[in-house]
């Protein structure tokens, strides 16, 4: 007579061992993948702005899914009962959300407060010699701010690797200063001090950047206060003026 194996028995050991080890690898690997994204999340909690893009926000749900089957596996492998195939499901869905979130290998540089820093940089430093130019084209640099800020948009793009504690992105700004001396109160990062004489023959700018997630002036190698100035010298031939100022080229055309 032949028997009716048992409704709801365990699968046999070696199958179970076999399930599991496959599954628990695949939940294994999505988390450890994972943990350089979850280093980042303590860190951007701990400072008031941090470097480079978002979190990869499917990574981080893959490894609590994955981290959520893994624990039903081994649970099912205590109790010596086959486990659920949600558990395997969901094993599968962590997977898939590691995938989808992409290779971060590059985030290390771009989360890095050097390469924001150097971004900044290469703003200011565009901006510094387009008002050279207008400086030593026209004897005088723009003494209002709307000139300023056409020029930072001119210089552009943007650098928007600077981020908050609640993640919104920190774009570079013109911060002006009514004198040499002044220092704005609270610091914010990606911001240009720029201070211009009544005269407008001389100029100094100031990049805010970040330093251990805090603003700070950024410093040159002796790690003296960086500051990029424009003085008009008038022994220097005179530039060949552009067909159109850098500044002028955002100003809107007048109507005929």
């Amino acid at each position: 007579m032949t028997t009716r194996s048992e409704v709801g028995a365990p699968s046999p050991l070696g199958l179970r061992l076999l399930h599991a080890a496959v599954f628990l690898a695949m939940a294994g690997g999505v988390v450890y993948v994972a943990v350089p994204e979850w280093r980042h999340i303590a860190q951007v909690l701990g400072q008031s702005f941090h470097s480079g893009p978002l979190p990869r926000w499917t990574l981080l749900a893959g490894s609590v899914l994955a981290v959520v089957s893994g624990l039903r596996l081994v649970w099912g492998l205590v109790r010596g009962t086959s486990a659920p195939l949600w558990a395997s499901a969901v094993a599968l869905l962590s997977v898939v959300g590691a995938v989808g979130a992409g290779d971060g290998r590059s985030l290390k540089e771009t989360r890095s407060e050097e390469a924001t820093n150097l971004s900044l940089l290469r703003v200011a430093r565009r901006v510094h010699l387009s008002m050279v130019q207008e400086l030593q084209a026209h004897g005088e640099t723009p003494t209002d701010e709307e000139s300023w800020r056409k020029a930072l948009v001119v210089a552009g793009p943007n650098n928007e690797q600077l981020r908050t504690r609640e993640f919104r992105a920190v774009p570079v700004q013109i911060v002006w200063l009514e004198s040499e001396e002044s220092r704005p109160s609270p610091l914010i990062p990606n911001t240009l001090w720029v201070h211009v004489t009544p005269d407008g023959i001389g100029f100094s700018i100031r990049p805010v950047g970040l330093r251990a997630g805090e603003p700070a002036l950024l410093q040159d190698d002796r790690a003296r206060e960086l500051v990029l100035r424009g003085l008009y010298n008038p022994d220097l031939p005179p530039m060949r003026e552009p067909a159109a100022s850098p500044i002028e080229q955002l100003s809107p055309s007048p109507t005929p």
